[in-house]
């Protein structure tokens, strides 16, 4: 315990040192690309103090090598994040171009150390705690230089080391690469992240946390690859984050998704619940998605618990509210949610009398009654 808290008196001190130097200084302009980064030479291999950060001459260097150094001591949780917290500060205290090399040839040497954290994301998709150092830097790195934090991410992301890095890296290409080509990389890798089995037989938090790329992508080509997931009744947190990311999809573009789920029944198979939900969300005020319901509803392969289900939650305005690596999640207001429930029944109501949907007459009128009270209760208002 002397140990760990001289450890973090040590450190506190190289940082404080280090911060009181660089202060009234100018942060410099985020570089336009990723310039060279030389490996890095740890302190104790051999080199002096001297010669190891001769090119960082207010030891920018040093201090990442300190911190890592004092992350692997024996210390409690508390002390860690003080540790991370101060390496923050700092870091954020420096000229862009110095801290961003700097950086990247730490992360070039492997180095690493746990910090006891989970993997948090916070607001504008910062992390709010990382599980590891390199994860925090790069992390780091996507805020202050994303052009060279997209570059580095290319690294990470051509080899499955670790599903953590992958989940900032991500991010990082998507924040830092708009070409067509980093989208294409991009949309490639995420269907790597989602196929890859040995993070799926054990996920970490990070894993699940980089479905929000796919959200991020939109569109249909990552359909078939979360239903499977979805489906993995044995593996319920990764078939929770497939859900969420499916239904996220679904909110976002709605006419196309549904469309997709509506083309290719088995997609869904033994989920058929969960399918009912996401077409629930349908909004019958706009002509495409009304289109596409009605399909729905009258395909012949569609069972009774499925529309029983369907019309138990018709129209769907459940919301799940979350911090995400990439995406942020719409919510209708109180006005739209009134006017799509009053135009929700009037559909319903001619759906009760057109022919073609005799058979839902049961679910029909569950929904509608179901509905009328929902704008009887708003009237009241």
């Amino acid at each position: 315990m002397a140990r760990a808290k001289w450890t973090l008196i040590t450190l506190t001190v190289v940082l404080l040192a280090t911060l009181a130097a660089w202060r009234g200084r100018h942060r410099a302009q985020p570089a336009a690309s990723a310039p060279a980064s030389p490996v890095l030479t740890p302190p104790n291999a051999g080199a002096t103090s001297t010669s190891a950060f001769a090119a960082t001459p207010d030891r920018l260097d040093e201090m990442l090598w300190s911190a890592q150094s004092a992350l692997q001591t024996p210390q409690d949780a508390g002390s860690k994040r003080q540790q991370l917290a101060a390496l923050r500060q700092v870091l954020s205290s420096k000229p862009t171009n110095d801290v961003s090399t700097t950086i990247r040839r730490f992360l070039d040497s492997k180095a690493d150390a746990g910090t006891g954290q989970g993997f948090k994301v916070g607001g504008h998709g910062v992390l709010h705690e990382a599980p590891t150092l390199r994860a925090m830097l790069l992390d780091q790195l996507g805020q202050i230089d994303p052009a060279a934090a997209a570059a580095y991410a290319r690294q990470i992301l051509s080899r499955p080391d670790s599903a953590d890095e992958w989940a900032v890296s991500l991010r990082n290409l998507a924040w830092g690469d708009a070409s067509p080509e980093g989208r294409a990389l991009l949309q490639q890798k995420v269907g790597e992240l989602l196929g890859n089995e040995s993070w799926q037989h054990d996920p970490s938090q990070g894993y699940l946390e980089a479905f929000d790329t796919a959200v991020y992508l939109g569109g249909t080509n990552m359909v078939t690859a979360l239903s499977d997931l979805v489906r993995k009744q044995d593996n319920p947190a990764v078939a929770h984050a497939a859900f969420l990311a499916l239904d996220r999809l679904v909110i976002t573009d709605p006419s196309a998704l549904l469309a997709a789920l509506q083309a290719d029944p088995g997609l869904m198979q033994g989920r058929e619940a969960t399918r009912a939900d996401y077409f629930a969300r349908a909004d019958v005020r706009d002509p495409q998605q009304r289109q596409v319901l009605e399909s729905y509803l009258l395909d012949s392969r569609i069972g009774p618990a499925e529309l029983a289900q369907f019309a138990g939650i018709f129209p769907n305005a459940n919301f799940m509210i979350s911090l995400n690596l990439l995406t942020s999640t719409p919510t209708p207001d109180h006005t739209a949610l009134v006017n799509r429930d009053a135009e929700s029944l009037r559909v319903v109501q001619e759906w009760l009398n057109d022919p073609r949907f005799a058979n839902l007459r049961l679910q029909l009128e569950k929904a509608k009654f179901r509905l009328e009270e929902f704008v009887r209760q708003a009237g009241a208002r």
